[in-house]
């Protein structure tokens, strides 16, 4: 189908999914389709996108105020996702929809065909020869079916439209949110304790293991980790001190490793006892022993 027939971006809502609005029919030898699609398309959305009535409970909770759901980011991804489910969903049950509703249509066509077609045509009388080729552009619409693809269009847009409204919100909402994570973050990276106290008052546990590795590093791997994590010399040096000076602490940071390390299952030295077939295995020929071929000539 042609471009012009379709509605056409307005350039004042770019970036919004706007349409130009119009008082003229995009059809304009058949008006009635659109009517007759909006019809159709207004039936599947009841039938498919309805929702029932609420019971008494229901209605008695809505004055009741609701805890906020949690804005979280974990929280905004289900929504994303479950509002995806939901739009892949809707459109198998359009496609259903008017994948019947067509069918009906061609069954419909065909238990009316109008056998006059057929008849022999005399060309000298204009009213047969009009009737026959009336029929004929009949033929041809109803094999190329243009108000239904028209119908197809019009409601895939809609329903597109609706489910990106909904669903860009929510993808700011998801930026935003991990803009806020990463800000947080590096601010935690960034930070560190400037003296013991301060040290052991560190809720973050993955923080604390951080600047503990840092202490017990040797010099090479210290500026790494002050690369890494923009730590300074000023920030980093008071808590270093005390370190190497204060015996207590010195033992505390290296039994906290040490902890780490006895409950880290990558640090263990397991041994796996070789099964009995593996070597029942090594004792007999293979089935298929390894053969020499000659070179092709």
């Amino acid at each position: 189908m042609s471009g012009s027939s379709l509605r056409q971006p307005n350039e004042a809502h770019k970036g919004r999914n706007g349409f130009r609005d119009s008082y003229e029919p995009a059809d304009k030898q058949h008006p009635d389709d659109i009517a007759i699609r909006n019809h159709r398309y207004a039936q599947w959305v009841l039938k498919h996108k309805g929702t029932p009535l609420p019971s008494k409970e229901t209605l008695r909770d809505l004055g009741t105020k609701k805890p906020f759901p949690p804005e979280k980011l974990k929280y905004v991804e289900e929504k994303i996702k479950e509002l995806q489910r939901q739009h892949a969903r809707d459109l198998d049950s359009l496609f259903s929809f008017q994948a019947d509703e067509l069918r009906q249509l061609m069954l419909d066509h065909r238990r009316c065909i109008d056998d006059s077609a057929y008849m022999d045509i005399d060309e000298s009388y204009p009213d047969q020869v009009e009737f026959r080729n009336a029929l004929r552009d009949l033929e041809i619409r109803m094999r190329e079916c243009p108000h239904h693809k028209r119908a197809l269009e019009e409601a895939l847009s809609s329903l597109r439209y609706t489910y990106l409204k909904a669903l860009l919100p929510l993808l700011r909402r998801r930026r935003m949110l991990r803009d806020r994570e990463n800000d947080l973050r590096k601010r935690r990276e960034a930070m560190f304790p400037k003296s013991i106290e301060e040290y052991r008052k560190i809720s973050d546990r993955e923080v604390q293991l951080r600047v503990a590795r840092f202490l017990m590093a040797d010099s090479l791997e210290q500026e790494k980790m002050m690369d890494k994590f923009g730590w300074a010399y000023r920030g980093v040096d008071p808590l270093r001190a005390a370190y190497k000076s204060d015996a207590e602490f010195n033992a505390e940071i290296q039994d906290i490793l040490k902890d780490i390390q006895a409950s880290d299952p990558r640090k263990r030295n397991v041994k796996f006892k070789q099964p009995s077939y593996a070597r029942f295995d090594s004792l007999v020929d293979p089935i298929l022993p390894y053969a020499t071929f000659p070179p092709v000539s």
